[in-house]
């Protein structure tokens, strides 16, 4: 199932008391690829027969037996009593697609489709770049200027950018990487990072509990930021690395890594931050502000999914993941996909020429937004820090409605945002950065607006203008 689906499901469960068991589970699933691959939902009959559900079993599960079903699972239901109404039926004569979700991913920008064109218009650069050929030899060149682009944006050296296939893998390969490089030498020893951080962060940081390393999880303070001084307190002398995010995915929050890393540097301890979200929206010096590892992720900055990179310092050493060949100074191992190294270059080096001006105009478009949505929907509250945020990111929790239920009626009307990290989306759970803050979710829902380089006025106008109709349709 989609996201979508699992969002709709996750709010019809909540709404009718109806808890998401085994059996009911696996009987949306069966119905949902049913109407997938047929177009029609299935019959009591089908059902029956791949289940073993009968029709007197699913009026026993399900609130309005089939009806809820289908109606859970974004079958179409065109006549039928006492079904549920999951989100607002407002009128919409000036339908329009609006994406407000830049924080979760971007589209590729057309310079950056240019260069994977022109790469795959070129079979003579198409070579192996770990061959002996000239084809592999203008490949692997061809790659090492990525590189060196890539580099110069951080103010790096290019032998310290490895490339990996996502931003996940990044971080992974940092905090992995760093801790069994100690592991080795019988050394599991203390680290650091906080509550807020990206589940591929704090997922892999808890699976290093397993291998017994100790571990501190900073709290933060009501808009998302984690005190120096807590960090400080913390350090102790089996202290191996710290990793904390520059900017947080969720509420937009940028942490004061500069601080961190001066911190870290004076007791002598790695740190390693998450620069997925952040890059080329405020400026960032790994070296100026002590970072030793820093993760960025092609499809933030409008490249393609599946590629992403890993500041390492020259002075670190890191246990490689993937084992294999020597590829990326025999940290990862395989063959690199060169055309998304190319993309991933091209991207960083136009957002990063624009930052100052697109900085600025989605500064402005932010303000207004909130400044409009205030005059509609004055009870709203702002997640996160407003100071210190990034540039395209609001996080608004809305007052008397519920968050799935907002969110599924603004992609009624073609607008689409989200309620929070993609990687965690569809379920049930509140985020654990609401959670970290400690925002009153019983009543606020919470919805994340974030901006990109096709975000105009007149989407934001058209995005208040239906926010205000379904809140008011959803209060009644």
């Amino acid at each position: 199932m989609d996201n979508l689906i699992k969002t709709l499901i996750a709010w019809q469960a909540k709404t009718t008391n109806t808890p998401l068991t085994e059996s009911r589970m696996n009987l949306l699933e069966f119905v949902y690829q049913y109407y997938q691959k047929y177009h029609v939902g299935p019959l009591f009959q089908n059902i029956r027969k791949h289940t073993g559900l009968s029709k007197k079993d699913i009026e026993s599960l399900f609130p309005n037996g089939l009806a809820s079903v289908y109606n859970w699972t974004g079958i179409p239901i065109h006549s039928i009593e006492k079904i549920c109404k999951p989100v607002s039926t407002i009128r919409v004569d000036d339908y329009r697609e609006i994406y407000l979700d830049y924080n979760s991913t971007t589209p590729v920008r057309k310079e950056v489709l240019d260069s994977i064109l022109d790469y795959y218009s070129n079979i003579t650069v198409q070579g192996n770049p770990s061959s002996g050929t000239s084809s592999g030899k203008l490949a692997y060149n061809i790659m090492e200027s990525a590189r060196k682009k890539i580099a110069n944006c951080l103010d790096v050296k290019p032998s310290e950018i490895i490339f990996t296939g996502s931003g996940s893998e990044a971080n992974n390969l940092a905090i992995k990487g760093l801790a069994f490089e100690y592991s080795r030498k019988g050394f599991n020893g203390h680290i650091i990072t906080s509550c807020i951080e990206h589940k591929s962060v704090l997922k892999t940081i808890q699976n290093l509990e397993e291998y017994g390393f100790e571990i501190t999880y900073l709290p933060v303070d009501s808009q998302g930021l984690v005190n120096p001084d807590d960090l400080k307190k913390n350090i102790r002398k089996n202290t191996i690395f710290v990793s904390m995010m520059t900017a947080n995915n969720e509420i937009g929050t940028i942490q004061p890594v500069a601080e961190f890393g001066r911190i870290c540097k004076e007791s002598n301890i790695p740190f390693m931050s998450d620069a997925i979200q952040a890059f080329t929206k405020i400026p960032l010096k790994p070296k100026e502000f002590n970072i030793s590892l820093l993760s960025l992720s092609g499809h933030k900055i409008y490249a393609p999914k599946g590629i992403g990179c890993l500041f390492v310092d020259e002075e670190l050493n890191l246990t490689p993941l993937i084992d294999g060949g020597a590829q990326e100074y025999g940290l990862r191992a395989g063959t690199e996909n060169v055309v998304s190294i190319i993309a991933l270059a091209k991207a960083a080096g136009l957002a990063i020429s624009e930052m100052p001006t697109e900085t600025k105009r989605l500064e402005n478009l932010k303000n207004y937004f909130l400044e409009k949505l205030k005059i509609y929907t004055p009870d709203i509250v702002v997640n996160g820090c407003l100071d210190k945020r990034l540039p395209n990111n609001l996080n608004i929790g809305f007052k008397g409605v519920d968050g799935n239920a907002l969110l599924l009626s603004l992609n009624q009307t073609g607008i689409y945002a989200s309620t929070g990290s993609a990687c965690n989306s569809g379920g049930t759970e509140v985020s654990h950065v609401i959670k970290a803050i400690g925002l009153n979710t019983e009543e606020y829902a919470t919805i994340r607006f974030s901006f990109g380089r096709y975000t105009t006025k007149d989407d934001l106008d058209y995005t208040i203008k239906y926010v205000q109709k379904i809140l008011e349709d959803l209060k009644k």
